[in-house]
């Protein structure tokens, strides 16, 4: 489908604090704002694609309406240091990489939970520190790598029913205090949750089938991990020494404890 495309050169001439783009555009051009130091608001009334880099560096953007939009560019907020919080609508169906990465005051990310995004995509949040609200859509399938990369003041988290994968440093260095993964999930990738120093409890659910190397090493605080079942790949060092592994006697996990030398506290099989 083709829409009407507002461009640089245009959206540059009109650029204002407050600003509202016309309904006669439904796409928004590459690099359309991108650096702008004046717009403080924009609305996107009718807009459904948002281009790359449309508003990297918006440093004085604070917050953007995005009721229609269907697609999300690479970086289009990337660097944007001053906006605290987005709505990403029911009709959000795609994003690139880095859509809001190095937002370093955003604190709330908001997804219609009915929305029809399954991916979110690498370093979709990554760096944004201040984070420390996050809904996301049912429907979603994948966490990419390094989507919430060092979102330290993320301490919480409620996973989709449906999502199936977490990719390589999806969580690194992030707030959470404790993990419980949905029933679903296969795969959690190489040092997803490393270094994030906070965490003191994870469960694993049996539907984990393989969960990359260093998956949640650096976590100084983890005191149990929890998995009653034997994944059919595990990774080296998978957690420090520090952390018990709570699993079945007689279990592939007590071998693998043994093998790293990290303590183990049995339970039954559910």
């Amino acid at each position: 489908m083709e829409y009407s495309v507002l461009e640089r050169k245009t959206a540059i001439q009109a650029a204002e604090e407050d600003m509202r783009i016309p309904v006669c555009y439904q796409e928004l051009g590459v690099n359309v704002l991108k650096n702008n130091i004046k717009v403080k608001h924009i609305e996107l009334s009718a807009v459904r694609v948002v281009g790359t880099e449309a508003f990297y560096n918006c440093t004085a953007l604070r917050y953007a309406e995005l009721p229609r939009v269907g697609m999300i560019k690479k970086n289009a907020f990337g660097n944007c240091s001053n906006l605290r919080e987005i709505k990403l609508p029911k009709t959000l169906r795609e994003l690139g990489k880095g859509v809001f990465s190095g937002c370093k005051r955003l604190e709330c990310a908001l997804f219609d939970p009915l929305g029809s995004c399954r991916v979110l995509p690498a370093m979709t949040f990554a760096n944004c520190r201040a984070l420390k609200e996050i809904t996301l859509p049912e429907m979603l399938w994948t966490i990419g790598e390094q989507a919430f990369y060092k979102c330290e003041s993320l301490e919480s988290i409620e996973f989709p029913k449906r999502l199936h994968r977490i990719e390589n440093q999806a969580f690194y260095q992030c707030g959470f205090k404790a993990i419980h993964f949905p029933e679903h999930l296969e795969y959690i990738g190489e040092s997803a949750f490393l270094k994030c120093k906070k965490l003191e409890y994870v469960f694993i659910p049996p539907s984990v089938q393989k969960i990359g190397k260093w998956a949640f090493h650096g976590c100084n605080n983890l005191k149990v991990l929890e998995i009653r079942h034997d994944p059919r790949e595990i990774g080296e060092w998978l957690t420090n020494k520090n952390c018990i592994i709570r699993c079945p006697q007689g279990s592939k996990m007590e071998s693998y404890a043994a093998r790293y030398g990290v303590q183990v506290e049995y339970t039954g099989n559910d």
